[in-house]
């Protein structure tokens, strides 16, 4: 009897791994290359569009010149297989990866809260000092300590703390920061909230970009490429 207990845990042991997927890391994935994993097994919803996007009567609308984009939505439950340089994706946004003409070409994703100190790290050990920067400024207490010495240790040269002009202390930040590296285009959002500084990274690159194949990069304003 034990070791008939003993087989089958063994088998369901083998059963489980054998159906685990492998875990994605999308810092390791390549842009303008194809994608060497097939991502139809892992993604929520798999849509596909032709065409670009053109702006049409205050609207938009796809205008198929020949481009094949494949969009995959990964959600609460499949983000699970995503990482980005082994920080967890935020299940409560999930993820978007993006193929345009068979190349990788866009992705979108919020990682864990827990995890952004480590990920801005990543992006600036990786591409050194940004290209550029849009600086927000935020109360300075509707943030927490914490959340103000994780916003000065990633960012020092945009960080100021100061009384604005109603005499109310103000933190400054970069809301926005940007690299733009062998023609793709890494995009930083940070959002801090109390206790808590939220990352949301698009990377896109330049041929998606201006062809506009990618809603919400598809006005073409302020080519971070030129």
């Amino acid at each position: 009897m034990k070791i008939k207990l003993l087989s089958f845990t063994l088998l369901l042991v083998i059963l489980t791994s054998a159906c685990k997927k492998e875990v994605i890391d999308i810092a390791q994935l390549t842009f303008n290359k194809p994608l060497d994993i097939d991502l139809n097994s892992y993604a929520s919803r798999v849509e596909n569009q032709n065409g670009h996007i053109e702006v049409s009567n205050g609207g938009f609308k796809t205008v198929d010149k020949g481009e094949k984009i494949v969009k995959y939505s990964f959600d609460e439950k499949e983000s699970t297989n995503l990482k980005f340089d082994g920080a967890s994706i935020n299940p409560s946004f999930g993820a978007v990866i993006t193929t345009y003409n068979n190349l990788l070409s866009f992705a979108t994703f919020t990682v864990n809260a827990e995890q952004t100190a480590g990920s801005i790290q990543y992006l600036k050990k990786k591409f050194g000092k940004p290209d550029s920067a849009s600086v927000n400024n935020i109360v300075a207490e509707a943030l927490s300590a914490k959340t103000k010495e994780m916003l000065k240790e990633s960012f020092p040269e945009y960080y100021k703390e100061y009384k604005n002009d109603f005499n109310s202390m103000v933190v400054d930040y970069p809301q926005v920061t940007s690299w733009v590296k062998n023609d793709v285009l890494y995009r930083l959002t940070l959002d801090p909230v109390n206790n808590s500084l939220n990352f949301k990274l698009d990377i896109i690159t330049k041929k998606a970009f201006e062809d506009a194949v990618i809603m919400g990069y598809h006005k073409n304003i302020d080519n971070p490429f030129k």
